[in-house]
C-alpha cells in the first residue's frame, strides 16, 4: 500500500491542509510550528489509533471539532480507500469509486485496516506503529539501549510472542477447572455410596417411628380432659382471689392518705408557729438595717470622689515624667549645638587635605585600571601558549596520518568484485542454514518413522529405512556446502578488509591535507597574536611598584575626606539646634502651668480617706443585724397564707380517718370467703397437667418430625441411587476434557520460544542486508540475537549496539526496525521524524545519504526542521508556520 493524500481541518496549527503523495522517498521540512509532525500523527491516529495526547489537545485552539482524511492506495486490491476520523465520534472508511461508507465506527474500521494493511486480525496497531512504522520523534535508537527485560516486553508484544504464552496461562484456568470439575464428581460419586449403605437402616427407623407416634396420641388424649376439669375450678377461686386483692389494695391506699394528711397536718402547724415568732423579732432589728442602709449610700457617694482624685493624680504623674524628658532633650541639644560651633574650625583644617586625598584616589583607580589590563593580557598569554602548544602536536599528527594515509591508499580496485561475491556467499549461507534448521526441526517431529503430518508410515522410504534415517543423510551435503563457503568467505573477509581499508584511506586524504594546511595557519596565526601582548606583560611590574607608593600616599592622609564630610554635616545644624533650644523652654513652661492646675484640684480632697474609714466602719457595724432582717422579712409577710394552710390540712386529716375505716371493714368481709391454701393446691394440680400436656405436644411433635425425616431420607436415597449412571458418564467425559486441555497448553508453552527465533532469524537476515545497503559496507555483518540485542560483526569480532557510534547506532536501529516491518505485514511504508536530533552536520548529511539509499520499500517520509534531506530523496515538500 500507499497513501496518495493527507487532509485536515482544523487539526492543530492546520487550519484546512491538503497534500497529495507519491511513491518514493519524501522530505518534510519547514520551521518548528510549522505542523509537520502532525502529518505523522493525523496518519499514525487516523490508521493505527495511536494518538498520545486528548483528542482536545489535538483540534486547532479556537475550534470545537477537527478532522483528518488519509486516502491510500491498497496492496490487496490496488483501489484507493479514503479513511475519516474526527474528535467527535465520527470514523468510518470511504470507497471513491462506488461513492458509499465500506466501514462504519471502530470496530468495523479496525478489521478493514488489519486486512487491508496486511497483518493479522488482531494485530496490536499501536505497538507496530510505535516501534516499526513510526517511531516516535528521539527514540529510533531508545529500546536497543534499554535493559534486557525492557526490550523482551516490547518485542514480545510486537512478535506476537506473548499471545501464545498467555494463551498457555488462559489455558491453565480451563485445566484448573476441569480438574477441580473431575474432583467435584468423585468426591459426589464417592459421598452418594456412602450414603447409600444407609437404606436399610433408615427404613427400619421410619417404621420404629410410626409405632411411637401412636402411643403418644392415646396418653395426650387422657392428660387433656383432666386439665380441663381442673381449670373450672381454679377459674372460680381466681375471682374471689381478685375480690380479695383489691380490698387489700383499697385499705392499704386509705391508710396511706391518712398518715400524709397528719404529718402535713402537723407541719403546717409548725410554720404556722414560725411565721408568729418571726413578726416579734423582726421590729426589734428594724432600725439597724435602716443604718446599714445609710452607709452604702454613703460609701457609693465617696467611691465617685475616690476615682476622680485618682484621675488627678495620675495626670500629675503624667505631667512630672514629660517635664524630666523635655530637661533630658534640653541637655543634649545644647551640647550638639557646642559641638557644631566647635566643627567650623576643624573644617578649615581639613578642607586642603580631602582635595588631596581626592586626587590621589583617582590615580590609585588609573593605575588599578592598568593592572586589570596587564593581568588579561597575562591570562591570554597563558591561554594562546597551550594553544600553540596543542597546534605543534596537532600539526604533527596531521603530518603523520597523512604519510599514512598516502602509503596505504593503494590496493582498492577490486573492491566491487569482493564485494558481490561476499554478498553471493552470504545469501547462498543464510539459505543454507535455514534449509539445514527445517530439516532438523522436522528431524525433531518425527517418531516410529512416522509422517508428522499425515501420523502415518512414509511410503518413499526403502525397506528397513527410516524416516529419521532419511533425513539425517540429507544433513552431510547441507554442512558440507556451507563449511565450503564459510571458508572461502573468510578468505573473501580478509581481503575485502584489505580493500576497503585502503579505499577509507584514500576518501580521506583530500581532507587530512586540508586539516593539515589549516592546523598550519592556525600555528601561525596564533604567534602573531602572542608576540602582540609582550609590551602589556612589561607594563604590568611597573604598574604594581606605582601603586604600592600610591597606597602608601593616600594612608598619610588619615581618611580626611571622610571625616570632612561628617564635620560639614555636623556644623550645618546651628540654626535647627536654637529652635529646638527655644521650643524645649517653651515646652518646661506649659508643663509647669498644668502642673498647678493639678495640684490645686487635689487640694479638695484632703480628708478623703477619713470621711472613707467611718463610712466602712458603720457598714460593718450594722452587717449582722442586717442580714438578720433579710432572713426574717420574708417568714412574717407569709403568716396569713400560713394560718390558711393549718386550716384546711386539719380538716383533710379528718376526712381520711373516716375513708381508711370504711376500707378496712370491707377488707374483713372479703377475707372471710377466700382460702389461699385451697386456690395454691388447685393451681399447682393444674401446673403439672399442663406441663405433661406440653411434654406430650413436643413428644409428639418431635416424633412426627422424626418420622417425616425418616420418610425424606428414603426418597432422597432413592433418587441418588438413580442419577449413579449418570455422574459416572460426566466423570469419564471431564477426564477426555482435561488430557486434551493439557495437551494444548503444553504445545501452545513450547511454540512461544520456537515462533521468537523463527521471526528473530529471517529478521536479523533482512536486517543485515538492509545495513549493508544503507552503510554501503558489506565488510559488516548485522545479526538480531535472541534476546533482541543488536550485535555488529566485523573482521571476525562482534561489537555490541552500545559500544557503537551514533551513526552506526541509527543505521543498525533503523535497519532492524524496517526489516520488522517487512516480516511482520505487508506494510511497505515506514516515517522518521527528526532522525538526525542532537547529532552534528557531518553526521546529519551521513544518515540522510544513508536514508536515501533504502530500497524494497513503497514510501519514506522524513520530516526535519532544516534541508539536510534535500538532495538525498526523491521529493520534498516544505511547509511554512501558519
Amino acid at each position: 500500500m500507499h497513501i496518495t493524500k493527507i487532509e485536515l481541518e482544523n487539526i492543530k496549527s492546520h487550519v484546512e491542509s491538503s497534500y497529495i503523495f507519491s511513491m518514493g522517498s519524501t522530505a518534510i521540512s519547514g520551521e518548528n510550528g510549522a505542523g509537520k509532525t502532525t502529518l505523522i500523527e493525523a496518519i499514525a491516529w487516523t490508521l493505527f489509533d495511536v494518538l498520545d495526547y486528548k483528542k482536545d489537545d489535538f483540534v486547532r485552539r479556537g475550534a470545537k471539532k477537527g478532522s483528518a482524511r488519509v486516502t491510500f492506495e491498497s496492496s490487496l486490491d490496488e483501489r484507493e480507500y479514503t479513511v475519516y476520523r474526527d474528535t467527535g465520534t465520527g470514523y468510518y472508511v470511504f470507497d471513491p469509486r462506488l461513492q458509499l461508507r465500506i466501514a462504519d465506527k471502530k470496530e468495523e474500521v479496525m478489521r478493514f485496516l488489519w486486512q487491508h494493511l496486511g497483518v493479522d486480525a488482531g494485530t496490536d496497531l499501536e505497538s507496530l506503529f510505535k516501534h516499526a512504522i513510526g517511531v516516535p520523534q528521539g527514540t529510533l535508537t531508545a529500546i536497543f539501549l534499554a535493559t534486557a527485560a525492557e526490550k523482551k516486553r516490547t518485542f514480545d508484544t510486537l512478535l506476537k510472542v506473548e499471545e501464545y504464552r498467555r494463551g498457555a496461562d488462559e489455558l491453565l484456568k480451563t485445566q484448573r477447572f476441569v480438574e477441580n470439575s473431575i474432583s467435584a464428581v468423585r468426591e459426589k460419586i464417592a459421598r452418594n455410596e456412602g450414603e447409600l449403605t444407609r437404606y436399610d437402616e433408615t427404613a427400619g427407623s421410619l417404621k420404629s417411628a410410626e409405632s411411637e407416634l401412636a402411643n403418644l396420641t392415646g396418653e395426650a388424649d387422657t392428660t387433656a380432659a383432666q386439665t380441663t376439669e381442673i381449670s373450672t375450678l381454679v377459674g372460680q377461686m381466681d375471682q374471689r382471689e381478685l375480690a380479695y386483692n383489691a380490698a387489700a389494695k383499697e385499705l392499704d391506699a386509705a391508710r396511706s392518705v391518712r398518715d400524709q394528711a397528719t404529718a402535713l397536718l402537723e407541719q403546717t402547724e409548725k410554720e404556722l408557729t414560725r411565721s408568729k415568732d418571726a413578726v416579734e423579732r423582726l421590729e426589734n432589728v428594724r432600725p439597724i438595717a435602716e443604718r446599714h442602709r445609710a452607709a452604702l449610700g454613703r460609701i457609693k457617694e465617696l467611691e465617685r470622689e475616690r476615682v476622680e482624685r485618682e484621675k488627678l493624680r495620675a495626670e500629675h504623674t503624667k505631667i512630672e515624667t514629660a517635664e524630666a524628658a523635655v530637661k533630658a532633650e534640653e541637655k543634649h541639644t545644647r551640647t550638639a549645638l557646642a559641638e557644631a560651633q566647635a566643627a567650623h574650625k576643624e573644617i578649615e583644617r581639613l578642607r586642603p587635605l580631602s582635595a588631596k586625598q581626592e586626587a590621589a584616589e583617582a590615580e590609585m583607580q588609573r593605575l588599578r585600571d592598568e593592572l586589570s589590563k596587564a593581568k588579561a593580557a597575562r591570562t591570554q598569554a597563558e591561554r594562546l601558549d597551550k594553544d600553540l602548544a596543542r597546534r605543534r602536536e596537532e600539526f604533527l599528527r596531521s603530518k603523520n596520518a597523512l604519510r599514512e594515509a598516502e602509503e596505504k591508499a593503494a590496493g582498492r580496485s577490486a573492491i566491487e568484485t569482493i564485494e558481490a561475491r561476499d554478498a553471493q556467499i552470504l545469501g547462498e549461507l543464510a539459505a543454507l542454514n535455514a534449509h539445514l534448521e527445517r530439516d532438523e526441526a522436522f528431524q525433531r517431529e518425527i517418531k516410529n518413522g512416522l509422517c508428522p503430518i499425515l501420523s502415518q508410515k512414509c511410503l518413499n522410504l526403502a525397506e528397513g529405512e527410516t524416516l529419521a534415517g532419511f533425513v539425517s543423510s540429507q544433513f552431510h551435503e547441507l554442512r558440507s556446502k556451507i563449511d565450503i563457503l564459510s571458508t572461502e568467505r573468510i578468505g573473501i573477509a580478509s581481503e575485502l578488509s584489505k580493500a576497503r581499508e585502503a579505499q577509507t584511506y584514500a576518501a580521506r586524504l583530500d581532507s587530512l591535507r586540508e586539516r593539515a594546511k589549516e592546523v598550519e595557519d592556525e600555528g601561525r596565526r596564533l604567534r602573531v597574536e602572542r608576540d602582540a601582548l609582550n609590551e602589556d606583560l612589561e607594563a604590568g611590574a611597573k604598574i604594581e611598584v606605582q601603586i604600592e607608593a600610591a597606597r602608601i600616599e593616600l594612608d598619610g592622609f588619615d581618611n580626611a575626606k571622610a571625616r570632612l564630610k561628617v564635620l560639614e554635616e555636623r556644623s550645618g545644624r546651628d540654626a535647627e539646634l536654637r529652635d529646638a533650644i527655644t521650643k524645649i523652654e517653651s515646652n518646661l513652661e506649659r508643663l509647669e502651668s498644668d502642673r498647678q492646675i493639678v495640684l490645686e484640684g487635689l487640694e479638695k480632697y484632703v480628708d478623703l480617706d477619713a470621711q472613707w474609714d467611718l463610712a466602712i466602719g458603720s457598714r460593718n457595724e450594722t452587717e449582722a443585724g442586717y442580714s438578720e432582717f433579710l432572713s426574717l422579712e420574708p417568714m412574717a409577710k407569709a403568716l396569713a397564707e400560713r394560718t390558711e394552710a393549718f386550716e384546711r390540712s386539719r380538716d383533710a386529716s379528718v376526712a381520711a380517718e373516716r375513708t381508711a375505716t370504711d376500707a378496712e371493714a370491707r377488707y374483713k368481709a372479703a377475707a372471710e370467703v377466700y382460702d389461699s391454701e385451697k386456690h395454691n393446691s388447685a393451681r399447682a394440680t393444674l401446673a403439672v397437667l399442663q406441663t405433661k400436656g406440653a411434654e406430650n405436644a413436643i413428644r409428639i411433635e418431635s416424633a412426627t418430625r422424626q418420622r417425616d425425616g425418616f420418610q425424606t431420607e428414603i426418597e432422597r436415597l432413592s433418587a441418588i441411587r438413580d442419577s449413579m449412571a449418570a455422574e459416572l458418564s460426566e466423570k469419564e467425559r471431564l477426564e477426555q476434557v482435561a488430557e486434551t486441555t493439557v495437551f494444548i497448553r503444553d504445545t501452545l508453552k513450547d511454540a512461544a520460544p520456537l515462533v521468537a527465533r523463527n521471526y528473530v532469524y529471517h529478521v536479523s537476515l533482512e536486517a543485515a542486508q538492509l545495513y549493508r545497503e544503507i552503510t554501503g559496507n558489506a565488510e559488516r555483518t548485522l545479526r538480531w540475537a535472541d534476546d533482541y540485542s543488536i550485535v555488529l560483526e566485523e573482521g571476525g569480532y562482534e561489537r555490541p549496539f552500545q559500544s557503537l557510534s551514533g551513526g552506526e547506532q541509527m543505521a543498525a536501529a533503523l535497519s532492524v526496525r524496517l526489516a520488522l516491518l517487512k516480516q511482520l505485514s505487508d506494510i511497505r511504508i515506514a516515517f522518521f521524524d527528526e532522525p538526525t536530533i542532537n547529532m552534528d552536520a557531518e553526521r546529519r548529511e551521513n544518515l540522510a545519504m544513508q536514508i536515501g539509499q533504502i530500497r524494497h520499500f513503497d514510501q519514506l517520509f522524513v520530516i526535519s526542521h532544516d534541508d539536510t534531506f534535500d538532495g538525498y530523496m526523491d521529493h520534498e515538500l516544505s511547509l511554512s508556520a501558519r
